[in-house]
């Protein structure tokens, strides 16, 4: 099998719509306003591709995607095997289970927990929230969104460029933005988008206010995407509950890393 960088989205998107739910950052990935950021990688057999990998290079630190169910862990492990010469000296990375041993022997890995694939499957459940206050986010209020950001999650993965989308969703309270949901990827081309950067101030936790902007941001979502997902930690069972009951369900599990060069 031979080692090959792809650059038809047609080619790509085939091979990603094995698993809609499980490729949804992927997919989105094709649309313009990402695709300049994305590099590619296939394992090809006579033509065929057998296995593929998303180095994302939007971000400070770039994220290599390479997620695959058991029967493609093999063909996985020789692409990975294959492309790790070439990839950053430092990275982060979302693993199928187990392929992050790949590395061991060249990269210093420090783990982030295991992570859990939702997708929207029950669309109903979202008629039951109220939107009361619950207001769309653009440019202007970027500065109050950033202040939320950094006292509330500090550890988000945040571009400014999203709130282009229009697909950002807050709630304030006493005039103080307290509850934000948007999007890591939106695209009406491919029909697919990817909830992301959710955040409460923690002294208002528990109250519904998450509930209500991720139950508005979905029904935003649903006039121009057919498929909307998210990634959460399988620890966080009060996020994973809230998904729950606004119709999510696991698609899949996988582990989060940053690999660094020794």
């Amino acid at each position: 099998m031979a080692t090959v960088s792809i650059h038809s989205k047609e080619e790509i998107e085939r091979f990603l719509r094995r698993d809609t739910f499980g490729h949804i950052y992927e997919i989105g990935d094709l649309d313009d306003f990402f695709w300049d950021r994305t590099v590619w990688y296939g394992l090809k057999d006579g033509g065929e591709l057998r296995q593929m990998a998303l180095l994302y290079v939007g971000t400070g630190l770039p994220a290599l995607l390479a997620l695959t169910g058991d029967e493609g862990r093999a063909v996985m492990v020789e692409l990975l095997q294959s492309i790790a010469p070439v990839l950053p000296s430092r990275f982060y990375a979302h693993f199928s289970g187990g392929l992050v041993d790949v590395f061991a022997n060249r990269f210093s890995v420090v783990p982030h927990g295991d992570h859990v694939k939702m997708g929207l499957m029950d669309r109903s459940r979202l008629d039951s929230v109220s939107k009361s206050g619950v207001f769309r986010l653009a440019g202007r209020n970027l500065d109050e969104l950033a202040k939320l950001y950094e006292e509330s999650y500090p550890g988000n993965w945040f571009d400014p460029r999203m709130l282009e989308t229009g697909q950002y969703f807050g709630l304030r309270r006493e005039g103080t933005l307290v509850s934000v949901a948007g999007v890591h990827v939106y695209s009406p081309r491919y029909r697919v988008a990817a909830l992301g950067n959710i955040a409460t101030r923690p002294a208002l936790r528990g109250r519904g206010f998450a509930t209500a902007v991720i139950a508005e941001l979905c029904r935003s979502l649903l006039l121009s995407v057919d498929h909307v997902g998210l990634n959460v930690k399988s620890d966080n069972l009060s996020a994973i509950g809230c998904y729950q009951r606004l119709g999510f369900e696991q698609n899949a599990v996988y582990g989060e890393y940053t690999l660094e060069l020794r």
